[in-house]
């Protein structure tokens, strides 16, 4: 009987020892899914890279100048937009006037932008005419896809899959 009672508390304290993981263990574990998680944020951002077409490129930058235009309409700020003619670039500058202010939109996936006409000129947005001169069409692009960002002469901004009639 008391053999019984030792060999009972032996293996009470032989189970107590094994609860739990040692920290070997532990850290293989959170090895792996440290390298899961990576794998899988690689696949994701490669997945998410190859959805964007020049048409959804064309539709936030087309945002983005609807809300420059409503900035400058709010603000009374004139704005100079700058889009290159002959070489294809992947940003887009805009100097705000008075004061002077540089903001740089940047094509996030490879998508090149390039003014329609073939040459480099800068267009003038004036608040107090709400007017954009010379009227600008962006081309954007990616491999030989087109997408086409119109600003009218009003300030209005839209896509296209065609370019406008000259």
């Amino acid at each position: 009987m008391i053999s019984n009672t030792k060999r009972s508390v032996h293996n009470r304290h032989f189970l107590f020892q094994r609860h739990g993981f040692t920290l070997v263990e532990a850290l293989t574990v959170v090895l792996i899914i440290g390298i899961m998680a990576g794998t899988l944020g690689v696949v994701y951002r490669g997945l998410s890279a190859r959805s964007q077409s020049p048409e959804r490129e064309a539709q936030k930058l087309s945002r983005w100048l609807t809300n420059l235009v409503t900035i400058s309409n709010r603000t009374g700020r004139p704005f100079l937009l700058n889009c290159p003619g002959n070489v294809m670039r992947n940003h887009i500058v805009v100097t705000w006037q008075n004061p002077l202010q540089r903001v740089i939109y940047t094509s996030a996936y490879g998508s090149g932008f390039r003014r329609h006409s073939g040459t480099s000129v800068e267009s003038l947005y004036s608040p107090q005419w709400t007017a954009m001169v010379p009227t600008i069409t962006i081309r954007v692009s990616r491999g030989n896809v087109n997408h086409y960002v119109i600003v009218s002469q009003s300030g209005r901004v839209r896509t296209s899959s065609l370019p406008p009639r000259q």
